[in-house]
């Protein structure tokens, strides 16, 4: 693929690309290039989309089927957005 279809397939800006080869190399998707211009594998792109997916972090204190308690008011819900705060830890 050349750089305007490797940046769509990625849902970036073709602009973005050129960016990370240039300023920030080694972390943008792998090009070859061919005759002068820049080619992007389906495979390289595919393998960098799924080496930069964010992880999901479950907190087992809300894995259950009835996250908001037996009662269902809002003091279950506001325990988890706690619990998220610390997680994240003190803001500076």
């Amino acid at each position: 693929m050349n750089i305007a279809q490797a940046a769509a397939y990625i849902g970036i800006a073709k602009s973005t690309l050129y960016t990370w080869r240039t300023r920030r190399p080694g972390f943008g998707p792998r090009a070859v290039k061919a005759g002068g211009a820049l080619r992007y594998r389906r495979s390289d792109l595919d393998a960098w989309i799924e080496a930069h997916a964010e992880a999901l972090v479950l907190n087992p204190e809300l894995d259950t089927d009835d996250s908001l308690g037996s009662r269902g008011n809002q003091s279950s819900t506001s325990g988890a957005l706690r619990s998220m705060s610390r997680r994240s830890g003190p803001h500076r």
